[in-house]
């Protein structure tokens, strides 16, 4: 099937802000490598992903935010392990 959930990075994390005019953002730590951890990541970007298909028609984005990866977008997004609704202003 299509991946509905986009990784989110600095630079299409504006692009996503246009193109949407709200957006749910899973803002994730990377694991420390542990099974229970990656089981744990896995099942909540599952639960993205179904979320995602449920909405796909009513204009809602959905992101997946790496804390380590893309530290810019995570610092103006704030603390990690959470689910964000960003919506896009003047829509």
């Amino acid at each position: 099937g299509r991946n509905r959930v986009v990784p989110v990075t600095l630079t299409n994390y504006r692009a996503m802000l246009e193109r949407f005019p709200v957006m749910a953002l899973l803002h994730h730590r990377p694991g420390q490598g542990e099974r229970a951890a990656q089981r744990q990541r896995k099942m909540e970007e599952l639960g993205l992903e179904l979320a995602a298909q449920m909405l796909e028609g009513k204009g809602v984005g959905f992101g997946l935010l790496d804390a380590q990866k893309d530290a810019a977008v995570a610092k103006k997004l704030g603390k990690g392990g959470t689910i964000r609704v960003v919506v896009a202003v003047g829509t």
